[in-house]
């Protein structure tokens, strides 16, 4: 061996050492393994919404397409989320990280449009865990109303929803920082057992099974029975809330490429078929719906005016609609934290200012990046106090975001990845049917963003129409500006994808010494 290779040699390996170490140092903290399998889980099956979410959401659906709807959309949607938990567990397992799509997309994408489309994707995903949250807190505010108002005689006012969901969001953030560990212990609960049995048990008035699997009202508006119906699939759909949320958890959990995509299948299949016996339950004993539509609490919470109905006492409703109210609480929980984490991923790859990248030393959580979340959500929240219907055609976004989130990755996937290797072995894989999954979930998937983003009822007016398009315009708006201020010269994609980029360099350098030798 010459001299001159042999320092060529020692150049090389001396650049790649000193490289090293400048990496570690510079490497961002990273989150403590301080969660298992059953964590993500708790977290996958209470930010579906599943029964809690459909009985919250009902009243669009009792409007477009009655007991028909109601049933048969559940089955309809069912199907189609798991085709898309399906593929979507795929990715989680070959990519398992705290920023979920937007990592998911930066890896499936064409090189030349990688970092813009996971920069968009990123924002959307944030845009609906985020949404999602406050929808939760909110969601808890107006429950709690409907509570006071049936112990009680009580007005409900827009201010005390406000101040209660305020309250909410503090707790979440709270929990998300001193005590972390409680998303363990807090996503659980399986009350549709026992509120299955009081309904069946105590309304005396049912209906025949004809009218649950055969009724079809539309009292939208719409002309189109076809298009009530489609409309009406909104409480199917906001039962399967987010399925995202436990991947954003991903590097806190153990074994995550295992964990997460299990907890994703068992999210949607679980949630799917268990939620069967609770709708018909409720169809059954449901009573006129326009009665329960046009109670005083039958727009706050028609499902706790369905048991008052059922079981003669405010105290008993209370108690079985609260049930679903403390898992709505816990899914804000677990989105607000999920928003966290997200922000911090994306902190960490570059593409928001390094302090969102902070761990706390003591508490293990980016504090932060849960802090950030706070302040846009105060003048968001304050929107209901002008008008609660535009409140709540904003938080119909929220589906949507999910949605867009979820279908870029699987268009991807299916009509790019698959055909040029931009996929990894993983620990969850569908084979050979992968391709068509990805095909159903995208066609599901596309059918389900344009059915969310129509107006519920018609005529439209400024106080009934559907915001989702807004809020989808105004957060491509948004990503689209801090793009050209801030991201296209700070955000080169995922650190993994870079970190990967400059392993080949390395070892294709010591390739290169080798030769040399």
């Amino acid at each position: 061996m010459s001299q001159t290779s042999g320092h060529q040699t020692a150049k090389v390996l001396h650049h790649t050492t000193s490289a090293d170490m400048q990496t570690d140092e510079l490497a961002p903290p990273v989150l403590k393994k301080k969660f298992n399998f059953l964590t993500a889980l708790g977290i996958a099956l209470c930010c579906s919404g599943a029964w809690e979410g459909w009985a919250a959401s009902m009243a669009p659906g009792l409007a477009g397409g009655g007991a028909v709807g109601m049933f048969w959309g559940w089955i309809f949607v069912s199907v189609g989320i798991c085709f898309l938990a399906s593929s979507l567990a795929e990715f989680a397992s070959m990519w398992p990280s705290a920023g979920g799509q937007y990592v998911w997309v930066a890896h499936l994408a064409p090189p030349k449009w990688s970092r813009i489309m996971s920069w968009h994707t990123a924002w959307i995903s944030l845009t609906g865990l985020w949404l999602g949250a406050i929808s939760c807190a909110m969601g808890v505010a107006v429950q709690v109303q409907a509570y006071v108002a049936t112990a009680r005689s009580y007005e409900p006012k827009n201010w005390h929803a406000i101040l209660i969901t305020y309250s909410c969001m503090l707790i979440f953030i709270l929990i998300n920082t001193l005590y972390v560990k409680g998303l363990h212990y807090m996503n659980s609960g399986l009350g549709f057992f026992i509120v299955i049995g009081v309904l069946a048990g105590c309304t005396n008035e049912k209906h025949d099974a004809k009218y649950v699997f055969t009724h079809f009202e539309n009292n939208t508006g719409w002309n189109s029975d076809a298009v009530a119906w489609c409309v009406g699939l909104l409480p199917a759909l906001y039962a399967f809330f987010s399925l995202d949320a436990a991947s954003h958890f991903s590097e806190e959990i153990e074994s995550p490429e295992i964990a997460v995509p299990r907890a994703l299948l068992a999210q949607a299949f679980v949630n799917g078929i268990s939620n069967i016996p609770f709708i018909i339950a409720v169809l059954f004993t449901l009573g006129d719906p326009a009665e329960v539509l046009a109670s005083n609490i039958g727009l706050l919470s028609p499902f706790t005016q369905i048991l008052l109905n059922g079981t003669g006492k405010a105290g008993v409703a209370i108690f079985l609609n609260g049930i679903s109210t403390t898992i709505a609480f816990a899914a804000g929980v677990d989105l607000w934290g999920a928003g966290g984490r997200a922000i911090w991923s994306l902190s960490r790859d570059g593409a928001l200012p390094p302090i969102f990248s902070h761990i706390h030393p003591k508490l293990g959580v980016p504090i932060q990046s849960l802090l950030v979340l706070a302040p846009p959500s105060i003048p968001i929240v304050l929107i209901y106090n002008w008008n609660s219907t535009a409140f709540y055609g904003i938080m119909s976004g929220v589906l949507v975001a999910f949605q867009i989130s979820y279908i870029v990755p699987v268009a991807l996937s299916a009509f790019y990845a698959r055909r040029h290797s931009g996929r990894r072995v993983s620990a969850f894989s569908m084979g050979k049917i992968g391709w068509i999954v990805d095909v159903v979930a995208f066609v599901f998937s596309l059918f389900m963003i344009i059915m969310m983003s129509f107006p519920t009822y018609q005529p439209v007016s400024g106080s009934n129409m559907n915001y989702a398009c807004v809020i989808i315009g105004a957060a491509i708006v948004f990503a689209t500006v801090l793009w050209y201020t801030y991201g296209r010269r700070h955000y080169s994609g995922p650190s993994e994808l870079l970190e990967g980029s400059r392993a080949e360099n390395i070892v294709g350098s010591s390739d290169d010494a080798k030769d040399s030798v």
